[in-house]
């Protein structure tokens, strides 16, 4: 076991070195569940996960993080029901809070917060091996900087997991200020306290968004009998206009609106962020920022 268990760090060592940046545990504020089954039910609120996050994690200490009698106890325990989306996608009952402050989600049985004893080879659904080695797709396809806007501007579990696993909305955006600047994304400009203070505007639009759909959707998916499509929003033939420019955008934010003045409401809410974003973006080239200190 401890030879195996050194060649499974160092495996995960070389994998998570051919990236930039780690997106699953980038920082002590912030963390990812979501290929743990995190969002994957009807009612993914902060404040239901939240709840049920905490609840996993007292019952865990309480059974002496050992996992077979956490097993039981959580069998037992009765949780609010709370059907999932995607009945093929497990819910991991070991994610739980890895800190005090809750402000990280992740594996209880992993050897970071269990003094270097792997636990996972007890009661862990997929096994280490898989876990160790699963990348999300945000780790491909969203670029470095791309990944950076995320990184930055976000120091929260709930709407990082939310946002960062969301390549539409992440890309979409870059591609809009991209397109209004007439110039690739600087990632050196990210770092300024009001450019992350714009995205973090934008972002926290996934968990305040006004025309939400909140019944059976997750981000631009909406969810039928455990089967998942890919949301449309009708614009011809609904309502006899043009695709919004930011549709996809619209899309992922889950919207859902009841006629054409929503539509432009929408559409002028998220103009609105992009241009805080803008104005903030141009103050942070060096060429501004040195005339300013001049």
């Amino acid at each position: 076991m401890p030879e195996q268990l050194s060649s499974l760090h160092s495996a995960t060592h070389d994998l998570h070195s051919a990236f930039s940046y780690s997106l699953c545990q980038p920082d002590p504020s912030k963390s990812c569940g979501a290929c743990c089954g995190l969002y994957n039910c009807e009612d993914h609120s902060r404040n239901t996960l939240e709840v049920l996050l905490q609840r996993r994690t007292s019952l865990f200490l309480s059974s002496g993080k050992d996992p077979e009698l956490f097993q039981k106890a959580y069998s037992v325990e009765k949780f609010p029901s709370n059907p999932k989306l995607v009945e093929a996608i497990y819910n991991c009952e070991f994610l739980g809070f890895l800190d005090a402050e809750r402000k990280r989600v992740g594996c209880l049985l992993h050897p970071s917060v269990n003094q270097g004893e792997e636990l996972r080879y007890h009661c862990c659904f997929y096994g280490p091996e898989l876990c160790a080695g699963h990348f999300c797709p945000s780790y491909t396809y969203l670029t470095q900087a791309e990944q950076k806007t995320v990184l930055v501007s976000l120091e929260d579990w709930y709407l990082y997991g939310l946002v960062i696993t969301d390549i539409d909305l992440v890309k979409e955006f870059c591609q809009q200020v991209q397109t209004c600047s007439g110039d690739r994304l600087r990632e050196e400009r990210l770092q300024d306290r009001r450019v992350r203070q714009a995205l973090r505007d934008f972002f926290g639009l996934k968990e305040s968004w006004k025309f939400a759909s909140l019944k059976n959707r997750l981000g631009k998916y909406y969810f039928s009998h455990s089967e998942y499509q890919v949301a449309r929003i009708e614009y011809e033939k609904t309502w006899k206009v043009k695709p919004s420019r930011f549709d996809k955008i619209l899309v992922s934010l889950s919207s859902e609106f009841k006629n054409k003045e929503d539509i432009l409401e929408a559409e002028s809410l998220i103009e609105e962020k992009i241009i805080k974003f803008m104005e903030a973006y141009e103050r942070a080239a060096p060429d501004r920022i040195q005339n300013q200190d001049g």
